[in-house]
């Protein structure tokens, strides 16, 4: 069959890429070896049948859950089937591309467990389930209650004459909310709960509770369990979020989690060495999320890429044109208006792989660490997770939507993918931490190191010394930026130089204001008039932080010393492009942070903007190859507008054809509604 105009576009379009695509897809992903264990993965989901996404667009909130449910049982028996590790099982779930039941079994019930249970807590629950013999999730959040752990109104009673703790609700704002897992599938909970000994509040602790039978899978006697509803978008639609309400529920006192915090048979209670040491499974799901939004706003990138690739509007002349094709609409790609919006987000795509990355690497280590008892890096991966956490969710939700928005009237189909892509990444700037809230943890952090670089310089973390060039506030504010020429732009070190800055200036106006408002008796300022403030501070940490990663993941890529992981050729100017692009974008985007001190001049302003565009004209040629170095498969895309082949007309109207109401020639309804409407004044003959 003759190739339509689309597959001819996007074919010619992947003849002016000028690097090695293979090369790129192994710089983002670390590797061949993970190369190729992904296609694998992809590989093993795509011939499932219970995997197919064909009708999912026609499920209600009950057949979608029921077929979570058979997926999740499918992709247990996968994992055991060929004994994948649990970084395999989080790429099988991000190949399913929807959150299934099981996944907070994987994803936190065992970390949890495995984190902040003794050895023998964890002989005990983990060999079961591994072999998901039990079932689990992780209730923390409550229908009054979420990111107050303090407040949480679920008690845990120690009970001496029984040795056993009385799990309660206090009250019918104290029932577990939003609990993945919860409504259907899962056995046991691990359940946040203020602990109580003989009336004495110790704060939450974690405990493994018991929720159903495994003879019957019926909820045990003082458990009221159900699942809460379908959720916004249509996400989330074959996960059963549930609640929980416990009536003086009993369970062993050795099911509280006592790696870390303690009670004896005779209820004394021992704290533990340090009162974060349980931070650990939070800043494993803030990692994860990091990553996460790296793949989500990667497949976002990709299928807007391709599709304003082949589609073609007006016949206006443009400085990037179709060379072959002269006489036909212009390309909406080669519109600079759409380059502008689109390529920073390739930009961003590729930086949230480097920052993943990265970010497990310190997860893994601080984990290596709290297992010997050093605790050293804790308050620094803590409080970059939960910085990061907050930005990265946040652009990957807007970056998707503006995907959406770049694809014009068509971008609105669910069969785009992006419809679903959406509703499944907006809920993760409210989980795991409200994205505004989530904002204090750094902001308190950098607070800290601001008191113990004043004191002891020599102790303040990595990512947080460029506060040093603060302490001397007269020097520090006579620093300009050192831009001369619009090419100096282009030098990661005054790059890294601005951020630097802008934090050492946000943090320490953060500082200066809480003290003065604590010093004012008059005009008393809580913590909570800063938080606008810390919202800000927070967000220029991360993206520093991003902005360093990228470089370093360049540098790192070029320098390796195994040549199959090493960038070459073209393909290292065209990410040290992507990398500028990323920076200065980011810059521009925040461009009153640089400016409202002075430390931009209005020509290094206008000279910024000038590179921006300066680059994304650069990038033009090079961004279907770009896109096309994620690897995502048609399988998980799941895009009509968006697929490999670039023939995004045919497979929409084939995908409309699959509609039910097109099932029949008259449609349902019409002899009940239609035909007395148009008969109600009788016969009309025109």
């Amino acid at each position: 069959m003759a190739q339509t105009q689309n597959q001819r576009d996007l074919a010619h379009a992947r003849t002016k890429t000028s690097f090695d695509v293979s090369n790129m897809t192994r710089y983002l992903y670390a590797g061949p070896e993970n190369v190729e264990q992904r296609r694998y993965i992809i590989d093993l989901i795509a011939r499932e049948p219970i995997f197919n996404k064909d009708d999912w667009a026609w499920l209600n909130h009950t057949d979608a859950v029921k077929r979570g449910i058979a997926m999740s049982a499918r992709l247990a028996e996968i994992k055991m089937e060929h004994e994948l590790n649990d970084l395999d099982f989080a790429t099988m779930c991000e190949i399913i591309d929807d959150t299934l039941p099981v996944l907070l079994h994987n994803g936190a019930f065992i970390p949890v467990i495995n984190s902040q249970g003794t050895d023998e807590q964890i002989e005990k629950w983990i060999p079961p389930a591994e072999k998901f013999q039990i079932i689990g999730c992780y209730a923390q959040t409550e229908l009054g209650h979420g990111s107050n752990l303090s407040q949480l109104e679920t008690t845990a009673t120690f009970i001496r004459d029984t040795d056993e703790w009385e799990i309660n609700s206090t009250s019918f704002t104290a029932a577990k909310w939003w609990i993945g897992g919860l409504g259907a599938i899962c056995t046991h909970a691990v359940v946040q709960a203020r602990l109580f000994i003989d009336g004495k509040d110790y704060g939450a602790h974690v405990f493994v509770v018991p929720i159903r039978s495994l003879e019957d899978h019926k909820p045990f006697p003082g458990i009221e369990v159900g699942d809460i509803g379908p959720k916004a978008y249509g996400g989330f639609n074959k996960m059963e979020n549930g609640f929980a309400r416990f009536h003086k529920y009993r369970i062993p006192r050795d099911n509280m989690l006592m790696r870390f915090s303690k009670v004896s048979r005779e209820g004394v209670y021992t704290k533990p060495p340090h009162a974060k040491l349980s931070y650990g499974s939070m800043v494993l799901l803030r990692s994860v999320l990091i990553r996460q939004m790296g793949q989500y706003l990667s497949r976002a990138t990709t299928v807007a890429t391709r599709y304003l690739t082949v589609r073609r509007q007006f016949n206006n002349p443009t400085r990037h044109h179709d060379d072959i094709n002269p006489g036909l609409e212009t390309q909406v790609i080669n519109y600079p208006m759409v380059q502008n919006r689109l390529f920073p987000m390739i930009a961003q795509s590729y930086a949230l792989f480097a920052a993943g990355q990265v970010m497990m690497e310190m997860y893994i280590g601080l984990m290596t660490g709290l297992s010997s008892g050093n605790i050293a890096a804790l308050a620094e991966v803590h409080a970059t997770s939960s910085a990061l956490k907050s930005y990265c969710t946040t652009i990957g939700a807007a970056g998707t939507e503006e995907c959406r928005k770049l694809m014009g009237g068509h971008g609105y189909s669910y069969f785009t993918g992006l419809s679903h892509l959406f509703a499944s990444i907006v809920p993760s700037n409210t989980y795991e931490g409200d994205n505004f809230v989530l904002t204090q943890q750094m902001a308190r952090y950098l607070l800290k190191e601001i008191k113990t670089a004043k004191v002891e310089p020599e102790k303040v973390t990595p990512y947080s010394k460029y506060l040093l060039q603060a302490l001397d506030k007269n020097a520090f504010g006579r620093t300009h930026c050192s831009v001369i020429r619009p090419e100096d732009w282009l030098n990661p070190k005054v790059q890294l130089a601005a951020f630097e800055y802008r934090c050492a200036r946000l943090a320490f106006e953060l500082h200066d204001a809480v003290e003065q408002g604590e010093q004012d008796p008059a005009h008393p300022k809580t913590w909570s008039d800063h938080n606008i403030e810390c919202y800000r501070v927070s967000h220029a940490h991360a993206q520093y932080v991003m902005v360093r990663w990228f470089i370093q993941s360049i540098e790192e890529s070029k320098n390796s010393e195994e040549e199959e992981r090493r960038l070459q050729g073209p393909g290292v100017k065209v990410l040290e492009r992507l990398s500028h692009l990323h920076a200065l974008h980011t810059m521009q985007t925040n461009l009153a942070d640089f400016c409202e001190d002075g430390y931009l001049s209005p020509a290094q302003c206008q000279s910024l903007r000038a590179q921006v565009k300066a680059l994304v004209a650069s990038l033009a040629d090079e961004v279907v190859g770009l896109v096309d170095a994620f690897d995502h498969p048609d399988f998980l895309l799941n895009s009509a507008l968006g697929a490999y082949d670039g023939n995004a007309y045919q497979r929409l109207w084939d995908k409309a054809q699959s509609e039910p109401l097109n099932r029949k020639e008259v449609c349902d309804g019409y002899e009940e509604y239609i035909r007395p409407l148009l008969k109600k004044h009788g016969e009309l003959k025109l």
